[in-house]
């Protein structure tokens, strides 16, 4: 009987044993499947914080990089420009100045980066030009940094006729905000005002791109230049709208033609005084 009874109670503390087992396992499984559940939500925040912390990084920094542009902080870098004289036959000479450049994106919106932009709208405004029969000097052609001082000497050097910056703009605290504007130095500078109201008036019989205005500012490649001399910002990267506009080939071309359409227009209205 005594075998028995221990055999019997053997058989229980096996089976009571192999019970808890179980259930430890099985808690042990929920709580480690919780923990990796937790695990994975803390690095998928994580990676989303990380992600729209850099994106904003890349919003703000036109803040810095427009420094360059606004002040004469950067007016001199020893850098020598990039000159484009493919036609000497012309009498008029327009330095067409594509912002920004190598380490200075300018602002940046997702894809949208302003010195990409600015690049590919001066080339292309550089073609219709030439087609007619203008003479053309870039700042620079490639993805490179070029001082504020350089790009005033290009034009000064050379003589031209007319000098006009390419931009983008951004605006953080309004996103709706939109349109292409053209700014001139002051009020005094009357042929400046000229080509920068004739470009805005082109810009505007376009069915597809927004305008805004011309006005004053005192940007440094405006108040260093001896020429007429416009600074266009040609829409605002914090519009998404006008951002993805911005980075079509085709809106390129149809804004390089309104813009040299402007410029053209205000030589021949020049020529008739």
């Amino acid at each position: 009987m005594n075998r028995k009874r221990y055999g019997k109670r053997k058989k229980l503390r096996k089976r009571k044993i192999k019970r808890l087992t179980t259930a430890y396992l099985r808690r042990a499984i929920v709580i480690l499947i919780q923990i990796i559940m937790m695990i994975l939500m803390v690095c998928g925040c994580l990676y989303l914080y990380e992600r729209f912390t850099k994106e904003d990084e890349k919003v703000n920094k036109y803040t810095d990089l427009y420094t360059d542009l606004y002040t004469d902080r950067n007016a001199g870098n020893g850098i020598a420009p990039v000159a484009s004289t493919e036609n000497n036959a012309p009498g008029f000479c327009v330095v067409v100045d594509a912002g920004h450049g190598g380490s200075d994106g300018g602002t940046v919106s997702g894809k949208a980066v302003e010195k990409d932009i600015n690049l590919s709208v001066a080339l292309k405004l550089k073609a219709i030009l030439e087609n007619d029969n203008i003479e053309v000097i870039l700042t620079r052609s490639s993805d490179e940094n070029i001082s504020l001082a350089d790009r005033t000497s290009v034009a000064n050097d050379s003589n031209a006729d007319f000098f006009i910056s390419l931009h983008c703009n951004y605006y953080e605290k309004d996103a709706q905000i939109a349109g292409l504007e053209c700014y001139y130095n002051n009020s005094n500078a009357t042929e400046s005002k000229g080509y920068a109201e004739s470009i805005i008036n082109a810009v505007s019989l376009s069915e597809d791109i927004v305008t805004r205005y011309a006005k004053t500012e005192d940007y440094y490649v405006l108040r260093n230049t001896q020429m007429p001399a416009v600074l266009v910002e040609m829409g605002f990267l914090s519009n998404y709208s006008e951002s993805q506009k911005l980075l079509d080939d085709d809106y390129q071309e149809r804004l390089a033609q309104k813009i040299a359409e402007g410029i053209s227009n205000e030589i021949k209205r020049g020529e008739n005084l």
